[in-house]
């Protein structure tokens, strides 16, 4: 996600599954941006729905779709899906990198998780791409490894995570972004997806990409 003159934003979304409409409108992204040219986590959005207005930080999925500060659009907030197809995996491999970013391992920086988080969509497009180093390659592989985790689907953890999905849902439209559930579960359970791409797991794991 860019920054611009007048601010715009790049990532990509992708498919979705159903729940509530609301509205997001985007305050701005990171003032002071890690990620070279392409804003990182968090992202400031003003969140409308029934129970009125909040303010709410929110991690970008993809990396191809431009938004500006400013501008509106309408959302489903959706649950991540404990399906067995290969978006439901990717989904729940977003929020386990959302929990990282929450709670980094030492040695890991919010810049290697982000790339890692917008890989999971949108590998290809970040190929050659320096800030996709080694850990956040590893990192994203490892997530995809833990999101087939049958104890960490079964435990409730993805309930503490809510997907944003744009009701326009297209390669021009905006893009997907995730964020804590309005109840979010113990800190314990958050930190139990986050552990298994630990540092420890970087350093020790072949790159894979399921």
């Amino acid at each position: 996600m860019k920054f611009a003159l007048l601010v715009p934003i790049l990532c990509l979304g992708v498919a979705s599954m159903a729940a509530k409409a609301d509205t997001l409108t985007l305050n701005n992204g990171t003032v002071n941006p890690s990620g070279g040219s392409a804003e990182i986590y968090p992202y400031s959005f003003q969140l409308g729905n029934s129970s009125g207005t909040s303010t709410v930080n929110l991690m970008c999925l993809n990396y191809n779709r431009e938004i500006s500060a400013g501008e509106t659009w309408s959302i489903t907030e959706e649950s991540i899906p404990t399906g067995n197809s290969v978006t439901d995996q990717d989904y729940r491999a977003d929020a386990i990198l959302y929990s990282e970013i929450l709670h980094p391992q030492a040695g890991v920086s919010a810049s290697e998780v982000q790339y890692a988080e917008w890989s999971i969509f949108d590998s290809a497009d970040l190929t050659g791409n320096s800030l996709f180093d080694s850990t956040a390659q590893i990192l994203a592989s490892n997530a995809l490894n833990a999101a087939n985790n049958q104890q960490l689907i079964n435990s409730g953890y993805f309930n503490q995570f809510t997907l944003y999905i744009p009701s326009d849902d297209t390669s021009s439209g905006p893009q997907e972004f995730i964020g804590t559930a309005t109840t979010p579960e113990p800190s314990s359970l958050m930190l139990f997806g986050s552990g298994l791409i630990g540092m420890a797991g970087v350093l020790r794991r072949k790159l894979v990409r399921a």
